[in-house]
């Protein structure tokens, strides 16, 4: 197998690896994975707050659930904004630039026993001129196996499980968000009757320096505000600054009301807002084919009218010409007789 395709294999099954991220309760992975991640004590995810220039310490459970010893490299890294817009976590070989640079461990690796957990320290120094807000970024529990491709290839695969961090950095706290790409797509049809379907795109972007949950309503409205659809809502998964959802709300037997707006109106917590409207031209042809008809019949009959008014007009001075005599003169002689 050429060595460009088996690179790029090789990193489409690591970037998967790295999406895995279990939560504190230490139940078993998939099967090719027997150890876990959590905070110590009863936290889903390390949620830390610290002010520029402090230093925090803290520890994760690392716990092997399988047969055997386990060898495994622990380190942080930082979460990024994947495709989706989600997130997702930086490969092994790539060196974090946030949270991930500022958590640090006495070692690289750690042995951990079968059926143990390891709770190991850590550190989080937050740099001096760290920006305020919330970084985000993951500790991670790794191991290379030999994994084989197509045609036979060995390569190695990174398997990766961690805990996500949460790190607030004292300062103003700024949530914002903003709609972009709002679009409003409609197949006209020909009768008013039943209607057809409208539907709203739309993404909402985290504008802030924190994490946000978001709830969304969209309306679809005609000329003078008349409501034709919903309000419909929708619940918003976390949002890390920066971070993207995308949104379609389809809305069923909306009538062609000649001009139709959908309206988006964000919320979130903290709290924060934002809305946007679009509009499209939306004809009832049907209806305007009937007035145009009606129109048309109805200057077709005013002008029949003015034709036979102007008719009979014409015919009437006909007449009356017709039976006026022509005008006679009598010359009166005078009688020379007198």
């Amino acid at each position: 197998m050429p060595a460009a395709p088996l690179r790029a294999l090789s990193a489409v099954l690591i970037a998967l690896v790295a999406l895995v991220l279990l939560p504190a309760t230490p139940a078993r992975a998939a099967d090719e994975f027997t150890w876990g991640v959590q905070p110590a004590g009863s936290r889903d995810h390390f949620v830390l707050t610290a002010a520029p220039g402090q230093t925090l310490v803290d520890v994760v459970g690392v716990s092997n659930f399988g047969a055997e010893p386990l060898t495994l490299r622990v380190y942080a890294t930082d979460a990024v904004l994947a495709v989706d817009g989600g997130m997702t976590l930086l490969t092994g070989a790539e060196q974090p630039r946030d949270v991930g640079s500022w958590i640090g461990f006495d070692a690289e690796s750690y042995t951990i026993a079968p059926g143990k957990r390891a709770d190991i320290p850590f550190r989080l120094t937050v740099p001096v001129g760290a920006t305020p807000g919330d970084h985000t970024g993951a500790i991670v529990a790794s191991i290379k196996a030999a994994a084989t491709g197509p045609g036979e290839q060995r390569f190695d695969v990174d398997r990766r499980v961690g805990a996500r961090v949460y790190l607030r950095v004292d300062g103003p706290a700024l949530p914002g968000l903003a709609i972009e790409d709002l679009r409003l797509s409609y197949d006209n049809p020909l009768a008013m009757f039943g209607g057809a379907e409208a539907v709203v795109r739309y993404r909402v972007r985290n504008t802030g320096n924190v994490r946000t949950t978001a709830r969304a309503q969209t309306t679809i409205s005609g000329l003078g505000g008349r409501r034709l659809g919903g309000p419909k809502h929708t619940t918003l998964p976390e949002l890390l600054p920066g971070a993207t959802h995308e949104v379609v709300q389809r809305f069923a037997g909306v009538v062609p009301a000649g001009r139709l707006t959908a309206d988006v109106k964000v919320t979130g917590d903290p709290a924060t807002a934002a809305g946007k409207s679009t509009a499209i031209w939306a004809p009832p042809w049907l209806l305007l084919g009937a007035i145009v008809l009606l129109l048309g019949a109805l200057i077709g009959r005013i002008v029949r009218v003015v034709r036979r008014r102007g008719r009979a007009a014409a015919e009437g001075a006909a007449t009356t010409e017709a039976g006026n005599p022509a005008d006679t003169r009598t010359e009166a002689t005078a009688d020379p007789t007198g």
